[in-house]
């Protein structure tokens, strides 16, 4: 028994480093600390990001069927009417009653972006790359090691950790008999600036 987090809704303003997990394929994916088995969650999610104005409603499952895709689609559209309406009659009833409630103002609106309703990841990952810039897009560098040693391969892994936090970076341990591999995973820019530190000088 273990738990994993799972994610509904994934905000990369907040979050930055959540795109680069999305476009690594490891978000809702748990992984068994006793054997490194990993499983996909297929879970439904949203995907914010405001500076790209890209907002979409992710249903994991390309293959989902035709009767399936407009259920979710008939959803949708009721929770976006059910939501208008209360703004409606939130904002003819100015003044209020003293309740607490949230409401976007029409600036917020106007700069929300439109809802994309995506069916597969795949799907997710060419929307996301469509507006990033190439240095923005994903870039990933494989440290490995040949050593079977326990003690060995955690002082790697520290001194992994250690460079992808201070280069804003992610980490995914690929833990095999005979090589024990720790990936640092983040924007092209960062991966880039990365690898230049860690090339040998002359």
């Amino acid at each position: 028994m273990f738990s994993s987090q799972v994610y509904d809704y994934v905000n990369v303003s907040q979050e930055p480093q959540l795109r680069y997990i999305v476009l690594a394929g490891l978000l809702n994916v748990a992984t068994c600390p006793a054997c490194g088995r990993r499983a996909a969650i297929a879970r439904p999610f949203i995907y914010s990001d405001p500076a790209h104005h890209l907002l979409a409603y992710v249903h994991p499952q390309s293959d989902a069927p035709e009767e399936a895709r407009q259920m979710i689609l008939e959803r949708l559209r009721s929770v976006y009417m059910d939501v208008a309406t209360a703004q409606e009659q939130q904002d003819g009833a100015a003044g209020g009653n003293g309740g607490h409630t949230i409401s976007l103002t029409p600036s917020q609106a106007k700069e929300m972006p439109p809802l994309q309703v995506v069916f597969g990841l795949d799907r997710l990952y060419d929307l996301i790359n469509g507006v990033l810039t190439p240095e923005e897009r994903l870039g990933r560098l494989a440290l490995s090691t040949q050593s079977r040693d326990e003690a060995e391969r955690g002082q790697f892994l520290d001194i992994a950790r250690k460079l992808a936090s201070e280069m804003g970076c992610n980490v995914e341990i690929e833990d095999l008999p005979d090589e024990y591999t720790v990936w640092l995973y983040g924007s092209r820019r960062r991966i880039g600036a990365l690898m230049r530190e860690l090339a040998p000088e002359g």
